[in-house]
């Protein structure tokens, strides 16, 4: 899926931009401030003038590195040399790391309320299909870390540079809801393990959360490596937890092996079934994969750039293969430990009841007291990760939309400012009512995930963007076309699935949201790419308002 046979021939990388504006004015409205400046300012050291990338638009430093760099962050980035060796086991370490910071979003404690849910209506029936739906998150990251190595900006940057403003300001507090949603359920995972461990009442651990949330952050100052160290251990310190739960609760081996491989879906669970991909699908995950795989600086020399791109990507997928399916393995032994668990108090008669914060009586009920502590413990671990990579995400989908340059510090203040504050209001009241909240969570990160998905493939299927030797064939684009339809389909599904339809007038507005829906996402689709916008002569000969809403009035006719 890296090449397209057909694209071979595709005319110049940059088309010419409308209006008679020349590349270079084009460039350096595309290019953020900070990049044309540390482009201005690299050429005292080295061999003269840097080359320029005309495929990604990116100016290429003197040490042949991408110039989308943080002026702020000097040492969160890793140089990696370019060789023409097949493959190297010290090589893919200094790829891992963003994976696995991505995998954490898979595991928060949203996710391990869906694990519970799903193991008291479906027990380990629907296994495979959180197998599958890992799989699909592997293709979809992927992708997502692809268009990152290629182009050397992340996802929010290409977004805000094709769409027009207002579109554009759309997409941002799309994607910042579903930060929110995702803070929200990040929060009161993180509170619930503390008032587990310490009896502290649950205002209070929101309120701790949000202040060593604060604190944690600054393990950025210490380096990438480290960061991404102390992101490994927290997700290793859950898998731990669940795998010590696992071998004592001891489930049938046989049970797990048909749920994982047999593909069947129980009666009235459908629901069910479609939000277990809601789930691991999240869309603020796009973003920060996009982002983080550029702390890779990559040889981008004329000569080399092809190669070391090519090596990136691949080097890239091993690693989000690994992270995922480690990912998954943890998920999966939290429904088999709970799939156990309540078969064993209903065989007793013994009412329970699934949901995260009961999840501690209900193990201390079947393996003691001791293993609620150690549910506790997995659950702050990632309650406390999982705040941190959603601030992150936070942090690049601010910067990518709206190009702020801020310090490290302003960044966290103006990300939390946006994302925590209003997920601990609604955390503190609604913590009575987290299974309608969760259901309203997933409803956004559905239709979230539907628009930034589009726009994430589509890209990737245009020369201009990702160059010729990138750019999707015709089979690339029809699997990619599959993969969006399907999983725009099932996020429709589930939201339309939680609309309660009591009236005729609700039938009415469901229809004409589904209409609105349609309408938009269909924009997203066909419109606009500003570099292939100059084919598009009915857009160039409609009136004034028709070229400003598919993106042509700013670059002028």
């Amino acid at each position: 899926m890296d090449e397209g046979a057909d694209n071979k021939t595709a005319g110049p990388a940059v088309q010419s931009p409308p209006g008679g504006m020349h590349a270079v004015e084009l460039l350096l409205l595309s290019t953020p401030a900070r990049a044309r400046s540390s482009s201005s300012g690299s050429s005292g050291s080295g061999s003269g003038k840097a080359p320029q990338s005309p495929l990604s638009r990116e100016p290429t430093l003197d040490d042949a590195s991408t110039a989308v760099e943080d002026a702020h962050r000097p040492n969160q980035h890793i140089k990696i040399q370019y060789d023409a060796r097949f493959f190297s086991l010290k090589k893919l370490w200094r790829f891992v790391g963003p994976g696995l910071l991505v995998s954490q979003a898979l595991l928060d404690p949203g996710n391990i309320e869906s694990d519970i849910s799903q193991a008291d209506t479906s027990g380990y029936q629907l296994l495979w299909l959180l197998l599958l739906a890992h799989v699909v998150c592997i293709i979809v990251q992927s992708l997502a870390a692809r268009l990152g190595v290629i182009t050397g900006r992340h996802l929010a940057q290409h977004i805000r540079h094709q769409y027009p403003l207002p579109f554009a300001a759309v997409f941002w507090l799309l994607s910042e809801l579903a930060i929110i949603g995702a803070d929200i359920q990040e929060v009161i995972g993180t509170a619930t393990a503390l008032h587990i461990l310490t009896g502290i009442p649950m205002w209070a651990g929101v309120v701790i959360t949000a202040v060593d949330s604060f604190l944690f952050l600054y393990v950025q100052r210490l380096g990438v490596r480290v960061t991404e160290l102390v992101f490994g251990l927290m997700i290793t310190t859950l898998a731990v937890c669940f795998w010590i739960e696992m071998v004592l609760i001891k489930p049938p081996a046989r049970e797990i092996f048909h749920g994982m491989f047999v593909p069947l879906i129980p009666r009235g669970s459908v629901v069910q079934a479609v939000g277990i991909v809601g789930c691991v699908l999240m869309p603020h995950n796009l973003y920060l994969h996009s982002a983080l795989v550029g702390s890779r600086k990559l040889d981008r020399r004329e000569e080399t750039r092809e190669g070391a791109v090519r090596e990136a990507m691949r080097y890239f997928r091993i690693e989000t293969t690994a992270s995922l399916a480690y990912a998954y393995l943890i998920n999966m032994s939290v429904v088999v430990v709970f799939c156990k668990a309540f078969e064993t108090l209903r065989a007793e008669g013994v009412p329970y009841v699934a949901s995260l914060a009961e999840g501690a009586t209900v193990l201390s009920r079947v393996l003691g007291t001791g293993s609620k502590y150690v549910y506790a413990i997995g659950l702050l671990a990632i309650g406390q990760s999982t705040t941190m990579t959603g601030t992150l995400s936070g942090q690049f989908v601010t910067e990518g939309f709206w190009s702020i340059p801020v310090k490290p510090w302003q960044r966290v203040a103006i990300t939390r400012g946006v994302s925590l504050v209003p997920a601990l209001a609604v955390a503190l009241a609604a913590t009575a009512h987290m299974d309608l909240l969760s259901e309203i969570i997933n409803v956004i990160q559905a239709v979230v995930l539907s628009f930034t998905i589009i726009p994430l493939l589509k890209l990737q299927a245009h020369a201009e963007v990702v160059g010729p030797e990138f750019a999707f064939g015709r089979i690339g684009r029809a699997a990619v076309a599959a993969l969006t339809v399907a999983i725009i389909a099932l996020n429709a599904y589930m939201a339309v699935s939680v609309i309660p339809l009591h009236s005729a007038g609700a039938y009415v507005a469901m229809v004409a949201v589904v209409a609105a829906y349609v309408l938009a996402l269909s924009y997203v689709a066909l419109f606009p790419l500003r570099c292939v916008q100059g084919r598009r002569v009915l857009v160039d000969h409609a009136p004034g308002p028709v070229r400003w809403l598919f993106g042509r009035a700013r670059l002028g006719r």
